[in-house]
């Protein structure tokens, strides 16, 4: 990673939430993290935005070009606001990003394989290798698609949060759950329906070959409780000479909502030694 001084060393956390989330489901993580870095001597600025289908994005383009777009000017307008500030000391920009929010940050960190001073992943598939699985989840995705739009929102997100890969995450504190419920079910029916079809599974490209291009260290973070995903990361770190893996015991897809305070201590770990 690239240093500024010791004294005026700043990390810019940009922080891509998954499908249904918010930048709020970051907010346990982001405590910890904050204050270990602070002690660390890092400032730290978190930059989350809504991503394309969600919040106030709800409305913008889902497609996969439409969401490099978004995430390529969100990084842009950042960017000029700090050379505009009188803030000094040249930040390292890292990524912190989750399941959906990660495959956007894969496909950024590919196609701009040297900006990232760091990368850390949790939940990532880096593309359905096979043409048939694929076209067989762009199916499914559209069938699903066609039920949020016949019965509703609150439909879907009763089913959704009823499937394996999402139920772990209520092992969440409750009142961490309750804030969540009541930000998805302010949600757009239509911008999930987009995000769903248009940067699903099923039509995400297979990146897997495109990883060994990546000049950033990498850390893959997965819950024990989510066999699927722990065996994709042991084969991205099969193919990237860069990359840390690590397992967070007792919780499944989404360790940063399930269990932030051990997460943040991997994540910390992680900054540190690309930090010193």
């Amino acid at each position: 990673m690239k240093h500024s001084s010791e004294k005026n060393r700043i990390l810019n956390i940009y922080a891509l939430h998954g499908f249904t989330g918010s930048c709020l489901d970051f907010s346990p993580l982001k405590s910890s993290i904050t204050s270990d870095l602070d002690d660390f001597g890092v400032k730290v600025n978190w930059l989350c935005p809504s991503l394309p289908g969600h919040g106030d994005s709800s409305h913008v383009d889902c497609s996969i070009q439409g969401q490099y777009d978004f995430l390529s000017q969100y990084i842009r307008t950042n960017e000029g606001q700090r050379k505009a500030s009188d803030s000094l000391g040249e930040p390292e920009n890292v990524l912190i990003a989750y399941s959906m929010g990660s495959r956007l940050g894969l496909y950024h960190a590919i196609h701009q394989t040297g900006y990232w001073d760091a990368i850390v992943l949790i939940g990532v598939n880096p593309g359905i290798r096979s043409k048939a699985e694929r076209a067989s989840r762009r199916e499914s995705d559209k069938i699903l698609s066609e039920k949020i739009e016949k019965n509703g929102l609150h439909w879907f997100l009763d089913y959704w949060k009823k499937l394996p890969l999402i139920k772990t995450q209520s092992m969440a504190s409750e009142s961490f759950q309750e804030a969540m419920q009541k930000r998805k079910n302010a949600l757009d029916a239509k911008g999930l329906q987009n995000s769903l079809v248009q940067f699903g599974q099923g039509v995400f490209p297979d990146l897997w070959d495109l990883i060994p291009n990546i000049q950033s260290p990498a850390l893959l973070i997965n819950g024990n409780l989510d066999v699927k995903y722990c065996e994709i990361s042991q084969r991205f770190l099969e193919i990237h000479s860069q990359t840390q893996c690590e397992v967070i015991e007792n919780c499944g897809h989404a360790p940063h909502i399930e269990c932030p305070h051990s997460t943040a201590k991997v994540i910390v770990a992680f900054f540190k030694k690309h930090l010193s």
